[in-house]
């Protein structure tokens, strides 16, 4: 009897759901440790943090420092910013645990249409690849997957139930995590009216009554609002609304699209935009022929949904930048779990996480080229002996959160002066606000990559700086990238 208790010993830990959680733990920490406390990693993140340091001292977004992020991401940076000398290491370290939490959620989620062995896969799978898209750091879709992936397994999990007294507190949950989330990321609107009618459905399918459907609408939409309300009831106490509605609102359709003459940017777009549709073509084609799983299970269906759903919204944004598929992966490899009931679906998953783990060797390898804790340290130190106001025109933004901060402009954000999509979506025009950044004589000057053959450069900008940079200032630092190009250039007033 002992010899057979102990060989189903293994088996037995293999299926415990705490010891799963605990491996897909393992896998977020080994895939991301070799980034952890790079300061380095992503432009976008560099900046939250920047803002979120900026609030600490009093300073407003959209009013002081000015960008069109949600005050929901601000105010998440502004947590970690309390970490002070170790902000760095607990944004990411914070970034790490939501993905692992959503790796968890995912697995739940994959438990509804997939042998465990798939909805585990499903969580590795959601790790190693939001990793490989830029997501290896605390990109806003980190965060908020984890509030939409639980809204969603709310959801699937009244759906199994089936009980009639939950559905009015399902609704009220999705709803209120996706009014928070939509204040982290407006996009998410594309997955909460998917959500929304689906609860709206279920309504009609439980009442029969059209007038349930109109109450359940205004009350859950209402909830949904109440974040966004609450912003909006803030900027409007303290007289800055116009500020608030130019950045989240109008400014968004202000902006150009992104010019593509150059190769290297079409060909970054075209890849991952057919990548991302490859990829789901790939699961939903699979299966149905070597699975034979047909849609009739309701909760199938909804996650089948929800990452057309998803996809949909992607699309219609039309941006492909690889980051911008980072909401992607928990639809579709929730999708993917029934795939380990046939071989060739498993050979699949095992193609898709190697594939995965190599996507995410590819980002850590760029996020060393970008720079280091050290590298942040020497040139905090370049920039303090002597001390001045620092400008930054395309380089990294967590070079402002390091050194102390001079207001020279409220476009602080590498990307608003510099950028020719930009141009006509700012609060100022950006030429007159250079002319007078530069007037102030700041003592330092720091620019980004070689600019040369940068297509979405903003070259009126470019220039009157470059005039500026060859009259009155020389160079002092210059880091790397790669043997091409370099992406930190720093010039002293002389």
């Amino acid at each position: 009897m002992m010899p057979s208790h102990s060989s189903h010993q293994p088996r037995k830990t293999l299926q415990n759901n705490l010891f799963l959680y605990f491996v897909l733990l393992i896998v977020a920490v080994i895939s991301r440790y070799p980034a952890l406390g790079n300061p380095f990693i992503f432009f976008d993140e560099e900046f939250y943090l920047f803002v979120g340091g900026r609030m600490l001292h009093g300073d407003i977004p959209y009013v002081d420092v000015w960008d069109r992020k949600p005050i929901g991401l601000f105010l998440i940076y502004e947590f970690f910013h309390l970490f002070g000398p170790y902000r760095i290491w607990a944004y990411q370290i914070g970034a790490l645990l939501s993905a692992w939490a959503t790796s968890i959620l995912c697995m739940k989620m994959a438990r509804f249409i997939a042998p465990k062995t798939g909805a585990f896969l499903t969580g590795c799978l959601y790790l190693l690849w939001i990793n490989g898209a830029q997501g290896i750091g605390g990109q806003a879709p980190v965060f908020y997957n984890l509030l939409i992936t639980g809204a969603m397994l709310a959801i699937v999990t009244f759906l199994d139930q089936k009980q009639t007294k939950s559905l009015n507190r399902t609704g009220i949950l999705v709803m209120a995590l996706f009014g928070i989330a939509i204040q982290i990321k407006p996009t998410v609107v594309f997955e909460g009216i998917y959500a929304g009618l689906v609860l709206l459905w279920m309504t009609y399918q439980k009442t029969k009554s059209w007038s349930a459907i109109l109450v359940n609408a205004f009350l859950w939409c209402g909830i949904a609002l109440i974040p966004t309300l609450c912003v909006i009831g803030f900027y409007a106490g303290i007289g800055h609304f116009h500020d608030w509605w130019f950045a989240n609102v109008s400014s968004i359709f202000l902006k150009q699209k992104t010019p593509h003459d150059s190769w290297k940017t079409f060909w970054h777009w075209i890849h991952w935009a057919v990548t991302i549709t490859l990829l789901l073509l790939s699961i939903m084609i699979l299966r149905a022929l070597v699975i034979k799983q047909k849609p009739t299970k309701v909760s199938l269906i909804f996650i089948t949904g929800w990452a057309w759903a998803a996809f949909a919204g992607f699309i219609l944004f039309g941006c492909f930048s690889k980051h911008y598929a980072l909401p992607l992966f928990a639809p579709f490899f929730i999708n993917a779990a029934p795939l380990w009931q046939a071989r060739m679906g498993r050979l699949w998953l095992i193609i898709l996480v190697l594939w995965g783990g190599q996507r995410n060797l590819s980002e850590i390898k760029q996020a060393r080229h970008m720079g280091s804790a050290r590298d942040l340290k020497q040139i905090t130190r370049l920039l303090s002996s002597p001390g001045g106001c620092v400008f930054n025109f395309g380089g990294p933004d967590i070079i402002l959160d390091a050194v102390p901060y001079c207001p020279l402009t409220r476009l602080p954000f590498s990307a608003h002066l510099n950028s020719d999509t930009e141009k006509t979506a700012l609060p100022v025009d950006p030429d007159t606000e250079m002319r007078r950044i530069l007037a102030l004589s700041p003592r330092y000057i720091i620019i980004g990559e070689d600019r040369s053959s940068n297509a979405g450069l903003n070259m009126s900008t470019n220039a009157i700086l470059n005039e500026r940079i060859k009259s009155a200032y020389k160079e002092i630092y210059r880091h790397k990238q790669d043997d091409e190009n370099d992406n930190i250039v720093i010039f002293i007033k002389q």
